[in-house]
């Protein structure tokens, strides 16, 4: 009896080993795409599944460049990722009215999380006017590689000056580079903020140098960047909801 006794406990432990060393799962995808309406794009999760490494998160990033009037350029990816606590965050890089640029990320901790299908459940366009006398017009366009032949569309009310930039984005299984030119309120070279990583994505930004002059200036001038970010780290949600139900 005794035997059998340790024969069990060994197999139970056995179990419990295993289950703590099963490393999670993650969807995993890569999808870039042009489209004219964005509200309008394919299924974002990809049929393939990952194994992560020990410690690893699932993560999910979606970048849009939005021109209106044009094209809308969409990267996505998701996977596996390491050094990473769990969290949503939501950068509005360039806000309307004209170009606009935001971006997703996701990091979780539980199989298969990283489950997120549609772009409208974490944005919604923002309708913008154009003036009564347009006056400024600017090439419009979003595109792989370079732009030809961008039309020159009338800005909407609230844009300024006219932007050109080269974008480049590589990691996440990523790695693409797109022209954008349209109407802005921003001075100079910052169509992304100067921010230059979101999730496993890396981007810089390339500008014809009378933009980076205006970039200059704008930053002499102690000028403030209109960016919006938005966080919710999940363990603190998870520890004011416990809080909430022991009082």
């Amino acid at each position: 009896m005794g035997r059998f006794q340790d024969l069990l406990l060994l197999f139970l432990l056995g179990c419990a080993s295993l289950t703590m060393a099963q490393n999670l799962l993650c969807h995993k995808g890569v999808f870039t795409t042009l489209l004219d309406d964005p509200r309008n794009s394919s299924n974002w999760t990809g049929g393939e599944v990952e194994t992560c490494d020990k410690g690893a998160l699932c993560q999910e990033t979606i970048l849009m460049i939005i021109a209106a009037g044009e094209k809308t350029a969409i990267l996505a990816t998701k996977g596996c990722i390491s050094e990473k606590t769990e969290s949503v965050t939501f950068i509005q890089h360039s806000p309307p009215p004209g170009l606009v640029a935001v971006s997703y990320t996701n990091y979780c901790e539980s199989p298969l999380c990283n489950k997120r299908e549609s772009i409208a459940s974490f944005w919604k366009p923002e309708v913008t006017t154009a003036p009564s006398v347009r006056t400024l017009h600017c090439p419009t366009c979003v595109a792989q590689g370079t732009c030809f032949n961008a039309p020159l569309l009338p800005c909407p009310h609230g844009t300024t000056r006219c932007y050109q930039g080269k974008l480049n984005f590589s990691g996440g299984g990523i790695n693409s580079s797109l022209e954008v030119k349209g109407c802005t309120a921003t001075a100079g070279c910052r169509l992304m903020a100067r921010i230059s990583e979101v999730g496993p994505i890396s981007m810089t930004e390339v500008c014809p140098r009378q933009l980076q002059a205006q970039a200059r200036k704008a930053a002499s001038g102690a000028s403030w960047f209109p960016v919006s970010v938005w966080r919710l780290t999940l363990r603190l949600s998870l520890l004011l909801q416990s809080l909430v139900l022991f009082f």
